[in-house]
C-alpha cells in the first residue's frame, strides 16, 4: 500500500515510521509547498505543490493520488484537516481513504472556545475560560477566575500567540486590540500531560492510548517527556473521545492541578510528541494499515512501560540548492 503525507514539513521521523518494514506500507509519498521541508527528502517520492489556499491545490493532490496509486492520504497541518475532511468524497471516489476525523469533530477541535463549551456541556473537567474581557470581569466577580491567565487565539496552533498575562490593564488592552478571536483561560499551575490516541477507523473505538508527562515544551511541541500510567486519566481521556466523531490518530493535552485532571485541547491528527509513543512500542502506521485492508485493531490501551523518557534534540539535513 501507498500513503501520501501532506504538508510533511519537518516530520522526518513520522515519514521514517511509515517506511519501516513492518508498517504495512510499501511506499511513502510526501508533499509540501516549500522545497526546504526536510521531511520531503525522507520519502520515496515527493511533490512540491501550491499552498492549500490556492484554487488548484485539491486537483494537484488528487492527480498525485492517481499517479502514485495512493491508498490513503494523511493531512498533518491544522487548516488542511478541515479541507480534506470536507472533500472526503473526492478522495474516496478514486479509492483513496483520508485518514482524518469527521468534519464536525475537526471544526469543533479547531475552535478552542467552542471545544471548551463542548466539554462543559458534557460535564468534563476543564479550566474555566471566557471569550471576552467583559466576560472575564464577570467570572472574576463571581470568584471563578483571577489573574494570572493565559490569553490565546481560539484558532491558534503551535502555541503561537499564547501569552501569560498578570496585569489587568494589560489584559484589557490586549483584548481590545486583538486582531483575531481569542479566549482567556485560567492559568494551569500544575503538570501538563499529552496523550496519543488511535481511534479505529472501522470500529470507531479507541484501541491505543499512550500518555506522557511533559517535562519541557518548545514552540508548542513536546521536547522532553516521560511515559506515564494512570487508570483514572485513561478513563477521562476515553470519556472525552466518546463525545466526538473522531477517527485515526488523535493528540490530546491535559493539565493536572492540585490532583485534578483537566482536559485542555484535542488535535485530530498526529501530535508532535508521537515519536515518544512509537519508540515505546505504539505503532500507529500499522494500525492505519490494518484498517485500510479492512481489519479492525484489537484494544491494546496502556500496553507500554511506565517511566520511559524521550529527549528530543535538533538534527540537520544538508543538500545542494537546486
Amino acid at each position: 500500500m501507498n500513503i501520501l503525507i501532506l504538508s510533511c514539513g519537518t516530520r522526518t521521523l513520522l515519514v521514517r515510521y511509515f517506511k519501516e518494514p513492518d508498517s504495512g506500507f510499501d511506499r511513502v509519498i510526501g508533499t509540501d509547498c516549500s522545497p526546504y521541508a526536510p521531511a520531503l527528502y525522507e520519502t520515496d517520492a515527493y511533490y512540491l505543490v501550491p499552498r492549500m489556499t490556492e484554487p488548484d491545490y485539491l486537483d494537484t493532490i488528487l492527480d498525485i493520488c492517481r499517479k502514485e496509486s495512493v491508498n490513503a492520504v494523511l493531512p498533518l497541518q491544522e487548516d488542511e484537516l478541515a479541507l480534506i475532511a470536507s472533500k472526503r468524497s473526492l478522495f474516496t471516489s478514486i479509492g483513496v481513504t483520508p485518514v482524518i476525523s469527521a468534519l464536525s469533530a475537526v471544526d469543533l477541535c479547531r475552535d478552542k472556545y467552542a471545544f471548551y463549551q463542548h466539554l462543559i456541556l458534557h460535564q468534563l473537567p476543564v479550566l474555566t475560560s471566557c471569550d471576552s474581557f467583559p466576560s472575564f470581569l464577570q467570572e472574576k466577580e463571581a470568584g471563578r477566575m483571577n489573574l494570572p491567565v493565559f490569553l490565546k487565539p481560539t484558532r491558534g496552533c503551535g502555541s503561537i500567540g499564547i501569552q501569560k498575562v498578570e496585569q489587568m490593564e494589560l489584559l484589557e488592552v490586549l483584548c481590545k486590540y486583538a486582531d483575531e478571536d481569542y479566549m482567556i483561560q485560567t492559568l494551569a499551575q500544575g503538570e501538563e500531560f499529552g496523550a496519543d490516541i488511535y481511534v479505529d477507523m472501522l470500529s470507531h473505538r479507541p484501541v491505543s492510548l499512550f500518555v506522557k508527562k511533559k517535562l519541557r515544551m518548545r514552540a508548542g511541541e513536546t521536547e522532553k517527556s516521560v511515559s506515564y500510567q494512570d487508570e483514572s486519566l485513561f478513563q477521562l481521556i476515553l470519556n472525552t473521545v466518546a463525545t466526538l466523531d473522531l477517527s485515526g490518530p488523535i493528540d490530546m493535552d491535559i493539565f493536572q492541578v492540585e490532583g485534578t485532571y483537566y482536559i485542555s485541547e484535542i488535535n485530530p491528527r498526529f501530535g508532535g510528541g508521537y515519536p515518544h509513543a512509537h519508540n515505546c512500542g505504539i505503532c500507529f502506521p500499522k494500525l492505519i494499515a490494518n484498517n485500510l485492508v479492512g481489519k479492525e485493531n484489537t484494544d491494546t490501551i496502556g500496553s507500554y512501560e511506565d517511566g520511559i523518557c524521550m529527549l528530543k534534540y535538533t538534527d540537520l539535513f544538508i543538500m545542494k540548492n537546486k
